[in-house]
């Protein structure tokens, strides 16, 4: 063997050492996952549908794993502070971000957003999906979602849906009624969803889309009027209200209404991962958990690592081209 065929074959051999070597430390990794309490940091706020639904995915997860998870609130920058935090972390599965549609928007309406959403992650899976619902008010004329938009064909900016804020879900559901529609509604763009929703109730705007959670507890006292829901049939926990299907309006990029789920730091091995997700498909198998969510209009759901990674970009070029087709850049949001 001549000196540069022992040298190439001391190469071969270091690079297969390493990767051996890699292998078997992802593989100790998953071994002892996990090693200490687990933190899913919730972008958002206590309360609302992510940080609900995070903390009974939070609850699962300590039942299938057998150890603490806990949930952490990181508001901030249009989610960008708490992706920032999460994207540094150990890529050791013990941090984890609680992610919804607005992680695969933010990239095309934050300027300077400070993470790559696609590489800056690893996806670990869906957890959940909730409906989303136009609410009226009960002032309004239209008693369906057809007569809202005949109304709105006729009247066009007098009819006012309201929001909370380019490229958030109510503003992402708002814009694709309005596509499927072809109507040209008043857009409203207020500072909470909440204000936006007393507003509806005063009759001071037409409606909003809302979180099926937020809606069930209006609808039931009759100060407004729920005209749709998103989803493939109508939800338990509002059987009298059709779906946008039903209605022939077809929802595209918002058929299910919001997802979420969790995605890791982009180095967390495969093997934790992979650990991870069957630990979420059992809590999502747990009927007291499905329970609990229906009754807010949200189910779990279950997938892998590669399909919600898959998921995830194709929601990322499918609002980036809506978005960018409604003139929505990250220089025209302020």
């Amino acid at each position: 063997m001549s000196r540069c065929q022992h040298f190439m074959s001391v190469i071969a051999a270091t690079l297969a050492a390493m990767v051996l070597g890699g292998g078997a430390q992802a593989e100790q990794s998953a071994a002892n996952f996990p090693s200490q309490t687990i933190t899913i940091v919730v972008p958002f706020g206590a309360g609302g549908p992510p940080d609900t639904i995070a903390r009974v995915v939070a609850s699962g997860l300590s039942e299938a794993l057998g150890t603490p998870v806990i949930v952490e609130n990181r508001t901030g920058a249009s989610s960008a502070v708490a992706a920032a935090a999460v994207a540094r972390a150990p890529a050791d599965g013990h941090t984890l971000l609680a992610v919804d549609i607005s992680f695969a928007v933010a990239p095309h309406v934050v300027a300077n957003f400070s993470v790559d959403t696609l590489k800056d992650f690893k996806p670990v899976g869906q957890s959940a999906r909730s409906s989303f619902v136009l609410i009226a008010s009960s002032a309004l004329e239209a008693q369906t979602i057809g007569e809202f938009i005949a109304l709105t064909k006729k009247r066009e900016e007098e009819v006012k849906i309201g929001h909370s804020g380019i490229g958030t879900t109510p503003h992402l559901a708002a814009m694709t009624f309005i596509n499927s529609a072809k109507i040209k509604p008043l857009l409203v763009s207020y500072r909470r969803i909440t204000e936006a929703t007393t507003n509806v109730i005063s009759g001071h705007i037409s409606g909003v889309f809302s979180a099926a959670s937020m809606a069930i507890g209006l609808a039931n006292d009759k100060r407004v009027r729920v005209l749709a829901i998103t989803g493939d049939a109508r939800s338990p926990a509002l059987p009298d209200v059709p779906t946008f299907a039903e209605s022939n309006i077809q929802m595209v990029g918002f058929e299910g209404g919001s997802w979420y789920g969790l995605v890791a730091p982009a180095k967390t091995p495969d093997a934790v991962v992979a650990k991870i997700n069957a630990a979420l498909k059992k809590a999502a198998g747990n009927k007291k958990a499905q329970a609990q969510l229906a009754k807010s209009g949200v189910e779990f759901v279950s997938d892998t690592p590669q399909e919600f990674g898959a998921f995830i970009a194709k929601q990322n070029q499918f609002w980036g081209e809506t978005l960018k087709a409604s003139g929505i850049t990250p220089d025209s949001v302020r």
